[in-house]
């Protein structure tokens, strides 16, 4: 199976020949018919406009599909990320939102969408891989949606509904979505090994069959008030929660001084948040100038339980672990652009970020902070030449549990250039410097015994890491075929990774800043629609990624690989869709994790333009759900661990989407900017 759907996409062809129109009005290219499924594409200074026909939009029953038509953007369980495994922002005419909120609006009321390959300077310091601006028709008056995929072969869903409505300037709206799984054969294998100064210890766990359940809940309230072209105002409540549990039995062996004992072990772990937030947002467009203000208040209280024993052995182990946290966070952010000329904007801003957790029924807390100012200039430079200059400053700040101090700045450049060597191809060079903080759980110390020599815990003396990125990139675009290869390297300084020593024969694993790490990846992205009306889309992704790292006077590497290939049929109202990725090991300091390996097939009907009926299965032809975790680059422990989980093998699911569309018409609010806080402060057992 796996060998046939990487041959498949091997075999693509190459076609050539292109057919364009230059815009000098605007000065946008439109590249006719070199898309990723849009018959045309504009192209400005910092981003493409990608522009859905008809037949198109009706291949695709809400946006979150229909966006997955672009370069390099990937889509699976309500989640959009990039085919590198980056984050992607999420824009609905201007307005931040998730990926979920897409699932909610049909692709006929799509005019066009906004893909930026490189993120917008106010973007730039997120680790995003793109950021994506749908941009919807004239909404209806009002509009109920429901989005539902739910197994039939074990517990799996992921569900949405939503309501808006529409009266004179302001828009209402509420949505609601639960994901949630509910497995009765999940299993954890564990490996652990190191020497002993008079002898060696191992032990080895045997999953059994054991559960493992959660269900995140999202609830949103949304206010608007607009009038375009003058002010945007929004408000958003949200509420959060999460609760997740799950449970591993095992077939213990152990070896320590030359004696080998056996038992059973289990373990069960439960975390949980509970998560409010509210965000207020405000632009103002006044000539050439524009004013756009946005705070969110964040406060999430979480809580973590495990517990591991062991029985039919002498004096097993045992450990147990119970933290409750209470996190606050306020992140405010302003920005004020102007337009010199129309194809040349000039943007400066500032954001600021406070964060504060305190565990219960101690005095330990950890409080950060951090300010970023930014100033930008970006535009073309006649019709060849696109370019986007920026500098930031960011200045961090920490206060650790023991009230120690730390204060941190890093200059934050940013230069993209891109050419355009003809009106089907360009050629992007972009160089930047990132910074990342720890979050809140990395810097609490938080101990907890592992095994009976082994230890982990956080780092409150964590550095924010600071990185060099540079890449190169080539676009092409024929009549049915599009090419794009990518390459890329990264250095970076205090790299947050996990790390391991040993002390006083005890093994210590934490969360440590490596001396520095070096990261090349060549990519290629082609696509190929053999067929009239993009009636067929052959897709392949792959990726060849090299990482070194050093720390502590070690150096290790290591070369890993993705591929990716995808097939689409659409056909009247049918459509189908065969997706196969391979495992990608990944290394992060001295542990390397797999991204595990994903196929499905998918199968559509749209009896009325307003419903969806979906068919589908998931790893076909696989033993289980597979994930790795093991040590990599050093002596001090050998570690494996490997969960699988056997209901979604085989998982057939349906999906089902019908949107019901009511009242007068009127136009959203088309937000620039928002900070949600995504880190929850909870402690997960590694």
């Amino acid at each position: 199976m796996k060998n046939f759907f990487i041959t498949l996409a091997l075999l693509f062809p190459l076609l050539a020949h292109a057919q364009q129109e230059v815009k000098t009005d605007s000065l946008s290219t439109t590249l006719d018919e070199v898309v990723v499924t849009a018959e045309m594409v504009n192209r400005f200074s910092d981003h493409k406009d990608y522009i859905l026909t008809r037949s198109e939009k009706q291949q695709f029953p809400t946006a979150i599909q229909a966006i997955q038509t672009l370069p390099k953007i990937l889509v699976s369980d309500l989640t959009v990320s990039s085919s590198d495994g980056k984050g992607v922002k999420i824009l609905i005419n201007g307005v931040p939102s998730s990926s979920v909120d897409l699932a909610s609006i049909p692709s006929d009321n799509i005019s066009k969408i906004q893909y930026y390959s490189q993120p917008p300077i106010q973007y730039s310091n997120m680790g995003l891989g793109a950021v994506i601006n749908v941009i919807t028709k004239q909404q209806t008056g009002g509009s109920l949606m429901l989005n539902t995929l739910n197994a039939v072969t074990t517990g799996f869903g992921n569900d949405v509904a939503s309501l808006k409505y529409n009266w004179g300037r302001s828009t209402l709206g509420v949505m609601y979505n639960i994901n949630y799984r509910n497995y009765n054969d999940r299993r954890l294998d564990e490996e652990i090994s190191y020497p002993l100064v008079d002898g060696f210890y191992s032990k080895t766990r045997t999953g059994r069959k054991s559960p493992y359940a959660y269900e995140q809940h999202l609830a949103e309230l949304i206010y608007s008030n607009v009038k375009p072209d003058d002010y945007v105002f929004n408000a958003k409540f949200s509420l959060g929660a999460l609760n997740r549990r799950r449970s591993s039995l095992q077939d213990l062996v152990m070896t320590r001084l030359g004696s080998d004992l056996q038992g059973t072990a289990s373990s069960h772990d439960k975390n949980k948040y509970l998560n409010p937030s509210l965000d207020l947002y405000f632009n103002k467009i006044f000539g050439r100038h524009e004013l756009t203000f946005n705070a969110v208040g964040t406060y999430y209280n979480s809580s973590y339980n495990y517990y591991y024993s062991e029985s039919g052995i002498d004096d097993g182990f045992t450990t147990k672990t119970n933290i409750e946290t209470d996190k606050y966070s306020l992140i405010g952010e302003g920005w004020y652009g102007y337009t010199i000329k129309p194809m040349t904007k000039f943007l400066v801003g500032v954001r600021y970020a406070y964060n504060t957790a305190s565990q219960k029924y101690s005095d330990l807390s950890t409080t950060t902070n951090e300010l970023y100012t930014y100033a930008g200039l970006n535009g073309m430079i006649g019709q060849k030449w696109n370019y986007s200059l920026s500098l930031g400053l960011n200045g961090n700040y920490f206060k650790d549990m023991n009230g120690r101090n730390y204060h941190y700045y890093y200059f934050r450049p940013q230069l993209n250039v891109a050419y355009f060597i003809d009106r089907s191809s360009e050629l992007t060079l972009n160089y930047e410097v990132n910074t990342l903080n720890p979050t809140i759980s990395q810097l609490t110390f938080n101990p907890y015994y592992k095994d009976i020599d082994y230890l982990y815990a956080g780092n409150p003396n964590l550095r924010p890491q600071n990185s060099h990125a540079i890449s190169l990139s080539y676009f092409k675009g024929f009549r049915k075929f599009i090419i794009n290869p990518e390459v890329s390297y990264t250095y970076g300084k205090s790299q947050i990774a996990p790390v391991f020593s040993i002390k006083d024969g005890e093994i210590n694993e934490t969360i440590g800043n490596l001396k520095w790490m070096q990261y090349c990846k060549a990519s290629l992205f082609m696509q190929w629609m053999p067929l009239s009306n993009n009636l067929l889309r052959l897709r392949l992704y792959s990726e060849v990624m090299h990482t070194r790292n050093s720390y502590m006077g070690q150096e290790w590497n290591h070369t890993g690989y993705t591929i990716a290939p995808s097939v689409y049929l659409n056909y009247k109202k049918w459509s189908a869709e065969i997706f196969y990725q391979t495992e990608t090991e990944m290394l992060s300091g001295q542990m390397l994790t797999t991204r595990p390996s994903m196929a499905k097939v998918e199968v559509s009907y749209r009896p009325i333009p307003t419903m969806t009926i979906g068919l589908g299965i998931r790893y076909p032809f696989y033993d289980s759900w597979k994930q790795t975790q093991k040590t990599y680059g050093t002596n001090v422990i050998s570690t494996s661990n490997v969960e699988r989980i056997k209901n979604n093998a085989n998982m057939v699911y349906v999906n089902f989407i019908y949107n019901l569309p009511f009242g007068k018409p009127s136009k959203t609010p088309k937000q620039k900017i928002t900070n949600t806080d995504k880190d929850s402060g909870i402690f997960n057992r590694l």
